[in-house]
Parts: C-alpha cells; structure tokens; sequence
C-alpha cells in the first residue's frame, strides 16, 4: 500500500523528511493503565483490577475518538492487548471486540481509504466473511452469542495492524506497548504458581494461563531479531533492542509455555535462514540470553521451570499428561471426523465433542482440532487455503524486498493454532503481521515528510 499522503495544489516551495519516532506519550498512557491494573493481582483483587483498565482505557480511547486520532487509538489498544488478555475473563469479556470495532469505526471516519484498501485485500475478505459466517452458525447452533465471537476480534486485530502499518511508528509504539504490558503482567504473577502466567491467588482464586504472557512475549522477541530489529525502529538501538528482547525472553522461559517456545525456536530458525542481515544480532542475543536463562535456573523459580520442562521429556509419564490433555483430543480426532466428514458436528458444538469423546467439557485445544470437529472439510479447506495464500505472499515479498516479518506472522500464527484456537487479539496481531505483506513496496522505516506552500508557513504534506 502506497502511503496515504493528500498533497496540496499549492506550489511547493520546501520539503523536510526526517525518521519518525516513537510517540511516548502512548507508551505512557499504556503504563497508566496496565501497571495499576496489574498491582492490584499482588493486592489479591484482580477483578478491581479489570475494572480499572477498562474503565480508564475506555476513557483515554474515547478521548482519542472524540479527536479522530486514530493512530493514537488502535496503538494504545495493541499495547494493552496482554493485559486485556489476562483481565477480559474477570470483567467486560467482549471489550476487546468492543474496543477494535469502535477503533475501525474511528479509522472510517477519519480516513475512510486506508480502510477500503485493508478491506479491498481478497485473503482478508475472504477470511473475515468466512469468520462472521462462522460466528453466526455458532449463535445459532448453541443460542450463545458469545459462541465463537472470538473469530471477529481475530479479523480486527488483523486488520488494525495493517492500518497502523501505514505509519510503523504507531505500529512500533504499539509493540513497546505490548513490552510494557508483558512485562507488567509477569512482574505481578512472579509470586504465584509453577509456571509464569498463571498461579493461585491467597484467596484461592486462579488468574491466568502461560500462553496468554509465553504468546506476546515470543512476538516481541521475534520483532527484535528479525530483520534487525527493522519494525521496532531500533536497528541502530542496540541497547534498547536487547533490553526489550532479554526482558520478553526470560518472561518466555519462565512461562513454561511450551507452544510459545516452539513458535520462537521454529521463527527464530526461519529468522536464521531467510535473514543474513539478522545472523550475527541473533547469535548475540541468544548467547546472552542463554546466560540469563542460566542465572535465572540457578534460582528457587528456575526449579520450578525445570520442573515443567522434565514433565514434557518424562518417558515415564502419559502422553497426555506430558501435553495437558490435548493428545487425547488429537487421538480422538479421527473417530470425531469421521462420523461428520463434511459438515463437522456443527458450529460451536466443540465443548460437546469433547466431553463426549474425553470426559470433560472443554475448549477443543487446537486451531485444526476446533474447525475439523465443528465444520468438517467445509471450513478446513478454506482454513488451509487461506494460510497457504498468506505464506505465499510473506514468501514472494521476502525475496522481493528481504522483510522476513510477515512470513514469521503467518508461521507463527500456523504454531499457535497448534495448542490454542488462535481466535483473540494478539493471534490477530500475528496474523496482521502476514497481511502486510500485500504492499507492493518494502515498509522497512517510516518517515515523516513536511512541504510548505507559497502563502503558507504550516505544513501541508505530512505522512
């Protein structure tokens, strides 16, 4: 996409481009609101907590609304997405969808085309019809609106990181957001559970699940490897770069989450092959990281870690057990295929399925496993169309332009529906990251132009 710049009829008469930076003040309305919200998890009221964030995040949203500051709008709500990650289940579950549909709705109405040309992209629509009709037939199927309404908030997310792609500077400073955020989040849960994320509250309250913190965290070390560093705007930020990265890896270890592992160690090997320019930062960085994993272990929480990671190895111990459960699901899969090949077991009918096949009424822990049991060969072949789409166009711009990003969006996206159903926010961030790369010309910095006219002293061209 080309910039969506409005040049003046006016003679031109001098030009300014500099490189664009991070807009802080963002980054600081998004610790107004997570830190307090997470402080409150330590004070064993994580639902006052909620409130909170939702409140002041409706407040701070509103404000950019009323101003038609729509950068300032969707990077705060990409910055905070962790947070509302952990928080939604205790409060305003569906504010997170709430929020992205008012975003794109103040995005319409102040810059209507870089909607249409996001909405204009074939994979999108298709994905995005396909995910509404999905959302439907699961309202209908278990007279639950909240059935599947996740798949909407993955097809805003998608589409918001686009929009904020037309200025990386709000898209970086969406993602220094999300640091913020993880590492808020992390901080607030060290004094609870085995694995980083999730823990029991003194109360007895359980709060949270590793991959809500291992996901981000992996995305934010995998954008400050890839490309260098490129889509942060830190290539020249050593420093920065390596605080932001060690930070998100030790909160990724200490998660215990072993789907965010495979999806950092597979990108990062993809990182290795497709990036020569990323080659030697990365080596860098994983030495260090490694040693503070090793000063990490040697800790009583490095225990704990260990502990989790031998109960994946342990020959000893039941496949399901070593995957929590989610290999008898896979091993009932055939039997659940093949008694509705076609049209599944219906739209939102996963809880079912499993408890029949399982024992026990839960989310089908899978991407795949979710689409072949609820919609057959129906929505598995479009599912895989789709994906398949997206790696050929992250693949055709990565030899194009040598931007290695939007091919980690996609496979990471791929690795996530492994072990969850990737229908939130941050697998929509992932998934948008894919969409970018639909531009016809690389997006590896972003600047900001100024031109003066004739009769005027005011900038007119501004991008």
């Amino acid at each position: 996409m080309s910039a969506t710049t409005e040049i003046s009829t006016n003679f031109i008469t001098a030009a300014r481009v500099r490189e664009s930076k991070f807009d802080w003040a963002v980054v600081a309305q998004v610790c107004v609101c997570v830190i307090p919200a997470m402080a409150t998890i330590d004070l064993g009221n994580p639902v006052m907590g909620a409130r909170y964030l939702v409140a002041v995040l409706l407040v701070l949203l509103a404000y950019h609304g009323f101003r038609k500051d729509r950068y300032r709008f969707m990077a705060l709500l990409i910055g905070t997405s962790p947070a509302m990650g952990l928080m939604r289940s205790m409060f305003f579950y569906d504010s997170v969808i709430f929020f992205l549909a008012a975003g794109t709705i103040v995005w319409a109405a102040s810059a209507w085309q870089e909607v249409r040309f996001v909405w204009s992209d074939p994979i999108w629509r298709v994905l995005t019809a396909l995910c509404v009709v999905y959302w439907f037939l699961s309202v209908v199927h278990t007279q639950d609106w909240h059935s599947n309404s996740r798949t909407i908030e993955l097809s805003l997310a998608a589409s918001a990181v686009c929009l904020l792609a037309n200025r990386r500077s709000y898209l970086a400073t969406a993602v220094i957001g999300m640091a913020v955020s993880t590492s808020a989040y992390a901080i607030a849960m060290l004094p609870y559970g085995i694995r980083l994320g999730e823990g029991e509250l003194d109360n007895g309250e359980t709060i949270g699940n590793p991959a809500i913190l291992g996901i981000p965290a992996a995305l934010i070390v995998l954008l400050a490897l890839t490309d260098r560093g490129r889509l942060l705007m830190m290539e020249k930020n050593v420093l920065g770069k390596m605080i932001i990265c060690l930070s998100a890896g030790e909160w990724l270890v200490l998660s215990g989450s072993r789907g965010s592992w495979t999806i950092t160690l597979v990108s990062l090997i993809l990182v290795f092959m497709f990036s020569k320019s990323s080659r030697k930062p990365l080596l860098i960085t994983l030495g260090l990281a490694s040693l503070a994993t090793v000063i990490v272990l040697s800790t009583g929480r490095g225990d704990k870690i260990a502990e989790v990671f031998g109960k994946t190895v342990d020959s000893n111990r039941t496949l399901a057990n070593r995957t929590s459960g989610r290999s008898s699901m896979w091993m009932a899969l055939p039997s659940i295929f093949t008694i509705s090949p076609v049209w599944g077991w219906g739209a939102g009918s996963g809880r079912d399925v499993d408890y029949i096949y399982t024992g026990r009424h839960l989310e089908l822990h899978s991407l795949y496993l979710q689409v072949i049991a609820e919609t057959g060969v129906m929505g598995f072949i479009p599912l895989m169309l789709i994906l398949g789409a997206l790696i050929r166009r992250a693949s055709i711009h990565m030899r194009r332009y040598g931007e290695v990003v939007p091919l980690i969006g996609v496979v990471g996206y791929m690795l996530i529906g492994v072990s969850v159903t990737a229908f939130d926010i941050v697998s929509g961030i992932y998934l948008g990251l894919a969409f970018m790369s639909r531009e016809h010309h690389q997006r590896f910095t972003g600047h900001r132009l100024w031109a003066a006219p004739a009769e005027e002293q005011e900038p007119v061209l501004h991008q």
